[in-house]
């Protein structure tokens, strides 16, 4: 299945992730995390997270970003009893700081009102939180990492 979603001038392509991507986006996760300058033993910590296996892609909703034929990241959604998850939204480094992040997070807002939920939560990385601000997403609640000391923030949007 492919999607298409326009925001101005940045046309984005949203493509359903088959089990064989699985490496691909288990690459993308650790590039991407890494650019925040975690430690090999912070990285180490977590793998489990990190690594998408294909009975995870083939259990819930992985989508694959384009901007034309160059590969952006991913996301992936989780549908939970009253609400949509943001697992996963991991864009490569070189795509960053360009705007894809407002087109892509009208998608998931998309596909959450065509599932017929009205909330969205995301357990931020810290320093996506400020992305998480800007679209308006309002702290719930915060929960300690697996790193001592280290707080997530809860975002909830409500739609």
């Amino acid at each position: 299945m492919k999607i298409r979603m326009t925001n101005d001038s940045l046309a984005i392509r949203f493509e359903r992730a088959v089990q064989n991507d699985a490496d691909l986006l288990t690459k993308n996760t650790f590039k991407s995390k890494r650019i925040w300058g975690y430690t090999d033993e912070q990285m180490e910590r977590w793998k489990d997270e990190l690594t998408i296996t294909p009975a995870y892609i083939a259990k819930n909703k992985v989508y694959k970003i384009f901007h034309e034929t160059q590969y952006l990241g991913f996301i992936s959604l989780l549908a939970k009893r009253t609400f949509i998850e943001i697992d996963h939204f991991w864009l490569l480094p070189k795509s960053t700081g360009k705007g894809y992040g407002r087109t892509i997070f009208a998608f998931i807002v998309q596909t959450e009102k065509e599932m017929n939920f009205n909330r969205i939560k995301v357990y931020s990385e810290p320093n996506a939180d400020g992305f998480y601000r800007k679209m308006g997403g309002e702290i719930v609640h915060r929960i300690e990492s697996k790193i001592k000391g280290r707080f997530l923030a809860v975002f909830e949007f409500r739609i």
